[in-house]
């Protein structure tokens, strides 16, 4: 049997497979170093900007709305019959106490004055004469010269005239007095309305016709109803009242108008009912305003508010407070640079701050521009914004480039 020889040619196929595997392996080995020294490295954190919340006296306030009102409103009206003879004011002018504004007809109202003089004269006279024959029938029947009935009769003509003559003078003072309404003049000083009736028309037939008003609006007032809780906490935080004053006089309040965010206006509590209104739980309150330089007009819609106590108060920006279904939080940035979520209990507004009652302290980073890259537990770059106590604007102020467009991660 002859031996069975193995070729060359058979052998090499099989080494050349072996160096193809290796040189495989060779290459994906340097494919895999130079992959990896050119992955991208990951961006930096975003960048956000935290304040510290402030810490100050804030005022606490009871806010109401209310409307403005004229301290008094006279109606001007005819209270004689006749014809409106002159007007003699101007629509809306400031008028004086005791001015003449209007005159009626007085024809009529002068020949009753006359009559009733003429009449006391005549009656005056008749009196006379009346005591002169009662005096001389008295002296007669006291001579037995005349008969005693005759005195009598006599004296009693005297008595009769002298009351025609008690009821002369009153028909002159009724007729003086209706002269006198024939000039309707004003009977505070303030502002006018326009005249509701005409020149040369007919007043005060039938009912007393309405002229003019007259409304005065210096002082002023503003009337509200006041929460029994609110009037409780009122009266827990009164404060001493001078002597010569009413209790609720010492109270200041502030009125701001429509379009005003601020308070200009300064009054006081002028009057408070004496009981609470059981069927809405309220109590009735009028503040006074002096308006002395005439800026508030009656029926002005009107904010007031009434300090309660000043307390130290911590305060962030109110654009800083984030709100959800559970309520309202804030982010911080905790000692590792990673954004954390605080619940907090907020308190009243103070312009662009609000208070914090629960949940902050001083010490916290709180976020408050950059809201929208933070997230919980995430890490970020934290700068300092402008103190919030040094502009109430904080969130509203210039914003940072990163914010403006966000960062772009660097090409390698």
């Amino acid at each position: 049997m002859r031996p069975r020889v193995r070729s060359f040619c058979t052998l090499r196929p099989r080494a050349s497979l072996s160096a193809l595997c290796a040189a495989a392996l060779l290459f994906a080995g340097c494919d895999l170093k130079k992959e990896a020294k050119t992955a991208p490295t990951p961006p930096p954190p975003p960048e956000v900007f935290v304040s510290n919340p402030v810490e100050k006296p804030v005022t606490q306030y009871l806010t109401y709305t209310g409307t403005t009102e004229a301290s008094m409103t006279v109606e001007l009206r005819a209270r004689v019959q006749g014809f409106l003879e002159k007007v003699h004011f101007k629509p809306g002018q400031r008028v004086a106490k005791d001015e003449l504004l209007f005159t009626i007809d007085k024809r009529q109202y002068q020949n009753a004055v006359d009559q009733a003089k003429a009449r006391i004269l005549s009656l005056t006279a008749a009196l006379a004469t009346s005591e002169n024959e009662a005096k001389l029938a008295r002296e007669l029947a006291d001579q037995n010269a005349g008969p005693a009935i005759d005195a009598v009769i006599k004296t009693g003509k005297v008595d009769e005239i002298k009351g025609n003559i008690a009821a002369a003078q009153a028909a002159l003072a009724d007729a003086l007095l209706n002269l006198d309404y024939c000039e309707i003049r004003s009977p505070i000083a303030g502002h006018i309305t326009k005249n509701y009736v005409d020149e040369g028309n007919l007043v005060g037939r039938g009912e007393p016709t309405l002229l003019a008003k007259v409304v005065l609006s210096q002082p002023l007032y503003v009337s509200i109803d006041v929460s029994e809780g609110d009037v409780l906490a009122l009266r827990r935080n009164e404060k001493p009242m001078p002597a010569d004053t009413a209790a609720a006089d010492a109270r200041p309040v502030e009125l701001a108008l429509a379009d005003q965010n601020d308070f200009p206006f300064t009054g006081k509590i002028d009057y408070v009912e004496p009981e609470l209104n059981t069927s809405t739980g309220t109590l009735r309150v009028r503040m006074r305003f002096d308006n002395a330089d005439d800026r508030l007009l009656p029926g002005f819609f009107s904010r007031v508010r009434c300090a309660i106590e000043t307390t130290q108060s911590v305060l962030v920006p109110d654009a800083a407070l984030l709100s959800d279904q559970v309520g309202r939080f804030a982010y911080v940035v905790e000692d590792d640079d990673k954004v954390a979520m605080r619940r907090v209990k907020i308190g009243a507004l103070d312009g662009e701050m609000r208070v914090v009652e629960e949940g902050l302290s001083t010490d916290d980073r709180v976020i408050v521009s950059g809201l929208l890259r933070a997230r919980p537990g995430s890490a970020v770059t934290a700068k300092t914004a402008e103190p919030a106590e040094a502009s109430k604007k904080a969130p509203k102020a210039k914003k940072p480039a990163a914010e403006k467009a966000p960062e772009k991660p660097a090409k390698h």
